[in-house]
């Protein structure tokens, strides 16, 4: 099997003709010509994933992000780009086209918190977001119980009253909040958003929460790993340990001077 039978998969469930203009969704390292041994996943391509690649014998890294974004001047060694050309592992990334897609980031996410009558919503004219629909009193509940089902922190601002209609944008989508709004949600969920997006959010009434870029993502991760395993039966398919990047300090209580 060829790297380009996995492309054209992928291509198949979220078309790269999709993929936003700023994006480098695509073949990133590799060759679309090379022999796929085994296929490793992951929300990233770390140098922790590329190294769990070759312990697996696995010749591919398919992640979301992309391992490029922007045009490379310099090539440093022991970064992930290195590694990757070095040890000869392709990397394959599917991201904003896999936010759009059905079935990907935004679905599964509205799934995992069991939203009900997901649809499609559009951001800036693109079909990168999703509603659905769960009862919260107010925006307090929803905050707690994003903290349970995506095991980890949360920061919102309240738009008051009561939370039917919830918006979706998993990753960094802060400024997607007042369409949204203008698309009958209550209130609306992302990764992360700006200070100034918090507070137009709260300006505009609706109540925005940031959830974490790794929570609300790693998920979608986690189901192509499934979609890859099931495509490819007779292809190793591994799904990478990859842990946030990030932590939280508990915020002790004031103390009065």
């Amino acid at each position: 099997m060829k790297v380009r039978e996995i492309y054209d998969y992928l291509n198949s469930i979220a078309p790269y003709d999709t993929q936003c203009q700023w994006d480098n969704s695509g073949l990133a390292a590799g060759s679309p010509e090379m022999s796929v041994s085994g296929i490793m996943t992951a929300l990233d391509c770390t140098n922790s994933i590329i190294e769990q690649a070759k312990e697996k014998n696995c010749s591919l890294i398919v992640t979301h992000h992309p391992l490029i974004f922007s045009p490379l001047k310099t090539v440093e060694k022991d970064t992930p780009v290195y590694n990757a050309v070095k040890n000869d592992i392709a990397v394959l990334s599917a991201h904003t086209n896999y936010d759009m897609a059905q079935g990907g980031v935004n679905d599964v996410l509205g799934e995992l918190l069991e939203l009900e009558n997901i649809s499609v919503l559009y951001g800036e004219g693109l079909p990168i977001m999703r509603a659905g629909e769960k009862y919260f009193k107010n925006a307090g509940q929803l905050a707690e119980y994003l903290t349970k089902v995506l095991k980890g922190p949360v920061k919102y601002t309240d738009g008051g009253g009561k939370i039917k209609k919830i918006g979706l944008c998993g990753g960094s989508g802060g400024e997607y909040a007042a369409e949204a709004l203008n698309q009958g949600c209550d209130a609306f969920i992302t990764g992360e958003a700006k200070h100034h997006e918090f507070l137009e959010a709260q300006r505009l009434g609706i109540s925005l929460f940031a959830a974490g870029h790794y929570h609300t993502e790693n998920p979608a991760a986690e189901a192509l790993y499934k979609r890859l395993k099931n495509a490819f039966p007779d292809c190793p398919v591994y799904l990478g340990k990859q842990a946030s990047p990030y932590k939280t300090a508990l915020v002790p209580a004031a103390e009065e001077f």
